[in-house]
């Protein structure tokens, strides 16, 4: 089983969205998949409740919670026991002991900011936080920027500038853009799902196209991750 996290110490910069995103790549893959909520506003558990009402959760996931130590342990034992492909682990804002024993765990980081001057240094604050912490421990994972609600259109001088400010670092070659499709997953549900649910009806033909895309988008974030694990 692989550890995949998201990681910022900013709320609000997409972290939960990335991971839902990857969670749906990997389930749309055939994989299996368990999420670690770690984040005490468990906003993975009012996704899977939102998903479930709505029929659309993927019964190859399943989320635990893990906001404190004992919980956490608790929840990779069983995960790794049931044999799930994947693990996701979706963190609290801040550094604390739990953030620390779930980057030291990781085989590979996610670092998602938006394009703000606000978002870089709290994304630059973060990925030193995380370096630091594996050259300390002598640990070793791949870690990676993923720029968040990128405008599908021209994007501002501003964000052009904060984009180069990441240039130098390990990044996920192409953004999570700013697609309905993705800020609307929380209450829809699963993505791969929410699609298959639009396709069967004429009346959201167009929409089900967005869908698509966005659906694409996130296969080849999948790929990406996977690709970097050697899976």
């Amino acid at each position: 089983m692989k550890l995949i996290t998201c990681c910022s110490f900013k709320g609000g910069a997409g972290k939960t969205t990335a991971l839902m995103g990857l969670c749906s790549a990997f389930a749309a893959n055939g994989k299996t998949v368990a999420l670690f909520e770690a984040d005490e506003n468990r906003p993975l558990s009012t996704w899977m409740e939102n998903s479930v009402e709505g029929g659309t959760w993927d019964e190859r996931c399943t989320v635990f919670v893990a906001d404190e130590m004992s919980l956490l342990e608790e929840a990779y034992e069983g995960a790794e026991a049931r044999g799930f492909d994947y693990a996701l682990a979706d963190t609290h804002g801040g550094s604390s002991e739990l953030n620390n024993t779930i980057i030291a765990s990781s085989d590979f980081l996610l670092v998602p900011t938006m394009l703000t001057p606000l978002d870089i240094d709290e994304a630059l604050s973060t990925y030193r936080y995380i370096i630091e912490l594996l050259v300390a421990e002598n640990l070793h994972a791949q870690t990676a920027i993923l720029q968040q609600r990128v405008p599908v259109g021209r994007v501002t001088a501003s964000q052009r500038a904060a984009a180069e400010v990441l240039s130098a670092l390990p990044q996920f070659d192409a953004p999570m853009f700013e697609r309905d499709a993705f800020a609307a997953m929380k209450t829809r549900g699963m993505l791969h799902l929410t699609l298959a649910t639009m396709s069967s009806n004429p009346a959201l033909r167009l929409m089900a196209r967005n869908y698509e895309t966005a659906l694409a988008e996130l296969g080849v974030l999948g790929a990406f991750v996977a690709d970097k694990l050697g899976v």
